[in-house]
């Protein structure tokens, strides 16, 4: 938020200090676009329940025991989450979905 402020602060004072080019407005636009998407970014990742692979492991690894065999992003809902594959002690593969949004963990 504060990166946003001051791109805000930083963008004003170049209109009122001297006649913009469109070129400078541009650069000054998409300056600040990027900084609203790393803010919304980083509050996404604070709402997240789950931030990371080795988390998602754990959750996974808590309600189904077995070997991890493989741990990649993907969308589980509609939301951001892990698809963690394990292989069971009696050789069965399966997939476990952990949505990092809830928390939920399933077996596919």
């Amino acid at each position: 938020m504060k990166t946003a402020l001051f791109l805000i602060l930083l963008s004003a004072s170049l209109f009122t200090a001297q006649p913009a080019a469109a070129s400078t407005v541009h650069a000054v636009t998409s300056m600040m676009s990027v900084a609203m998407k790393a803010n919304n970014n980083q509050q996404q990742k604070q709402k997240l329940k789950v931030r990371s692979k080795e988390q998602a492991v754990q959750l996974a690894k808590r309600q189904y025991r077995g070997k991890v065999l493989k741990v990649q992003s993907s969308r589980v809902n509609g939301n951001p989450g892990y698809s963690v594959k394990l292989l069971s002690n009696d050789g069965v593969v399966f997939y476990v979905n952990v949505d990092a949004k809830t928390g939920r963990v399933s077996r596919n």
